[in-house]
């Protein structure tokens, strides 16, 4: 089934009473988080992959800041206005050379072979993520956006996400070994780990990031 433009995914509710009841911690993030807020997709394939290579490795602000720059000159983000727009333009909004060769050769791609995306949704979470790494300048952490924020998928831990991480530690108190506690305490949260993520991620930055 396809998912709609702008509505909350299926299991929004269900997982929130689920993590609520399941882990004290997340309870008090999810009461603290206003309830008109939720995981959603408001943007194609193509721009959901973008927003995420322009927001690799610096921060909301910044990444919002150069979409912006983007959008005013270039109108619309699309693969073909991507395509075609001059390297110099893409520099002046901010984007790093490396950034615009990934989102050149991505373009490229949705120009001249659309079908490499098309099965997607049809695809288990691991597998999108394979597929999508083939691609230049997309890696797990992209990969995982696009599975969030586009496939609106329910169970994706971002361990690649800084800002995700800080909080867990902040949030739990996390010691050595990182990784190893924060996946310990994500496995209370199956099949719901990306709603969890979500109201984690409204303790850094209250207005909702989209990609």
């Amino acid at each position: 089934m396809a998912i709609k433009y702008n509505s909350k995914p299926i299991y929004w509710n269900k997982a929130k009473k689920f993590l609520i009841k399941t882990d004290p911690v997340i309870k008090q993030v999810i009461i603290n988080t206003s309830a008109k807020y939720y995981l959603t997709r408001n943007c194609s394939s193509f721009e959901t992959l973008i927003n995420a290579i322009v927001g690799q490795q610096i921060s909301v602000a910044a990444a919002a800041s150069i979409s912006k720059k983007i959008r005013y000159n270039i109108k619309r983000i699309s693969p073909h206005n991507i395509y075609k727009t001059k390297n110099n333009i893409l520099k002046k909004c901010g984007l790093s050379r490396q950034k615009i060769s990934y989102i050149k050769e991505l373009s490229d791609i949705f120009v001249h072979q659309p079908s490499y995306f098309y099965q997607l949704p049809k695809l288990n979470d691991q597998q999108v993520i394979n597929k999508l790494s083939n691609l230049k300048g997309i890696g797990e952490w992209t990969a995982q956006m696009y599975l969030i924020f586009q496939l609106n998928r329910s169970n994706i831990i971002p361990l690649g996400d800084l800002g995700f991480i800080n909080s867990m530690i902040k949030l739990y108190k996390i010691k050595k070994p990182i990784t190893k506690n924060i996946l310990k305490i994500a496995n209370r949260w199956s099949p719901y780990k990306t709603v969890a993520v979500w109201h984690i991620w409204r303790i850094i930055d209250a207005d909702v990031v989209q990609y």
